[in-house]
């Protein structure tokens, strides 16, 4: 399933959408203090192994929000389904789980 909104985000994204604080680094800035710090919001989500982020533009957070909510309902019933599976399996074999 890849179908686009039209506004061409992805229906469903994984990862999470977060706001970052930082410093930027420049000696005069307002955020050398640590106290006003910078803010963005950026997808942040795991490739081969490793935390990425994407800065999302302020029209794009709507809507990434939304495509990773609806991600994480598709997984969620997904998850369902095998722990489903893996339950009936165990009964057919007499066994029971102890981690539900």
């Amino acid at each position: 399933m890849s179908a686009q909104s039209s506004s061409g985000i992805p229906a469903m994204i994984r990862g999470s959408v977060v706001v970052q604080r930082r410093r930027c680094g420049k000696p005069t800035c307002r955020c050398v203090d640590g106290v006003q710090l910078h803010e963005s919001t950026v997808l942040s989500y795991s490739d081969s192994g490793r935390n990425r982020t994407l800065m999302l533009a302020a029209n794009e957070v709507a809507a990434v929000s939304a495509a990773v909510a609806r991600y994480r309902k598709r997984q969620a019933v997904v998850e369902q389904a095998g722990n489903a599976g893996l339950d009936a399996l165990l009964a057919r074999a007499g066994k029971t789980r102890r981690d539900k």
